[in-house]
């Protein structure tokens, strides 16, 4: 039987019904080919990555349409780099952009796949199209370099801690921070036997130096979070669950 996975948000925003929202931000490895068009509808490729991809590590690519529904689609087919985890999911969600001090909300139409990248280089991703009415839209040309999957061992480091939180919606806050990115993108934290999906995520990096935090918020009387899969260049990092028996 497959796992249900949870969604858990803050007091802040529960009451506000948001399908999906997404950042994506791309640096220097993610390289978009895209056609000049005045068009508001367009169909394009987003990797969703923080700093960087490696070989082994799992990353969603999404598929999105934008200020439109597609009417069907011709899903995109992946090479022997390129490995499905899982997919095509479809989703509805919305983008908040800043460019020259000027914001702009946009609606999107997508499908995403949880993907792994069997080796180092630059890899072409594949196009698909959708059809709006009578018109056809084709993803630009996208093409993603991925660094190799070495990790140094030695200056790794993980932790993974619960905070009981006062006064808030939910009662408890468990976050793993590790210095390096793990291969699971996002990691999934289980909680009292139910995998759960992060929160919130968060990079930061300076003088050479990352973190990588990841923040799960859940409620329950009692707790026992473990990593559910947690590895680095394919190799797995062992971190001791957190327990709290509950109070009777």
């Amino acid at each position: 039987m497959k796992k249900e996975v949870r969604y858990i948000t803050r007091k802040s925003i529960r009451n506000i019904q948001i399908c999906c929202i997404w950042m994506y931000v791309f640096f220097s490895g993610v390289r978009v080919y895209a056609s000049t068009t005045a068009d508001s509808v367009y169909f394009h490729i987003k990797a969703d990555t923080i700093r960087e991809i490696r070989a082994g590590q799992v990353v969603e690519l999404t598929y999105a349409l934008v200020n439109s529904q597609f009417d069907t689609a011709s899903y995109p087919v992946f090479n022997d780099n390129i490995e499905v985890v899982s997919g095509p999911k479809q989703h509805k969600c919305s983008s908040y952009t800043i460019v020259n001090g000027v914001g702009s909300k946009s609606d999107e139409t997508c499908f995403s796949y949880l993907v792994r990248f069997r080796k180092s280089g630059e890899i072409q991703l594949p196009a698909a199209s959708v059809t709006v009415g009578n018109r056809t839209y084709t993803t630009p040309e996208c093409r993603v370099h991925v660094n190799s999957a070495g990790v140094d061992r030695k200056r790794l480091k993980c932790s993974l801690n619960v905070e009981q939180l006062v006064g808030d919606y939910v009662r408890y806050c468990a976050t793993l921070t590790c210095n390096t990115r793990p291969d699971q993108n996002p990691p999934l934290l289980s909680i009292n036997g139910e995998t759960t999906r992060p929160s919130s995520t968060s990079y930061s990096g300076s003088e050479g130096k990352e973190e990588y935090v990841y923040r799960y918020y859940f409620n329950s009387e009692g707790y026992k979070v473990a990593c559910e899969k947690l590895t680095f260049g394919g190799k797995a990092y062992k971190l001791r669950p957190r327990k709290c028996k509950k109070r009777h």
